[in-house]
């Protein structure tokens, strides 16, 4: 059975109701087999996180549909539901919590580990770059660079 590495991320942004999603997929040597970033509806940190983890099971049922999956998340919340340590109380992330576990019981294995932050670098850049957090970023610096220019 082949394994893949499903790393998420998601930021809600600045933009109410909309967050950045950030979806890498891995060979258990680390290789780049496939990325992707989106957007969603969520306005929390937690319903972001678990709108990636959604969008990422879909990829890989679609795309690796015989692997087994290791997602790779920063949110240890979605650690503690998926594994059972603690319960999901808050209604809003009950629904998306269903939809994610419903798509889980359509691979071949799941399991799930929390890693650092700094460990998920890219999954967060495309959650950011989704909203567009990247351009505005070089935006800013040229600005700031070309400011500093006139002044020099």
């Amino acid at each position: 059975m082949n394994t893949i590495w499903l790393q998420i991320d998601a930021t809600p942004g600045a933009f109410h109701g909309q967050a950045g999603l950030g979806i890498v997929i891995r060979q258990p040597t680390g290789t780049i087999v496939r990325w992707t970033r989106a957007t969603a509806p969520a306005t929390t940190n937690n319903s972001a996180e678990y709108q990636a983890l959604i969008h990422g099971v879909r990829l890989v049922i679609k795309e690796f549909p015989h692997c087994a999956v290791v997602c790779l998340t920063d949110s240890q919340l979605i650690v503690d539901h998926l594994t059972g340590r603690c319960a999901v109380k808050t209604p809003h992330l009950h629904l998306l919590h269903e939809e994610a576990c419903r798509l889980i019981s359509r691979l071949v294995a799941f399991q799930v580990v929390h890693i650092r932050r700094e460990l998920n670098r890219l999954a967060d850049a495309l959650a950011w770059e989704a909203l567009g957090g990247t351009q505005s970023l070089v935006r800013a610096v040229h600005t700031y660079k070309e400011d500093s220019d006139d002044h020099a």
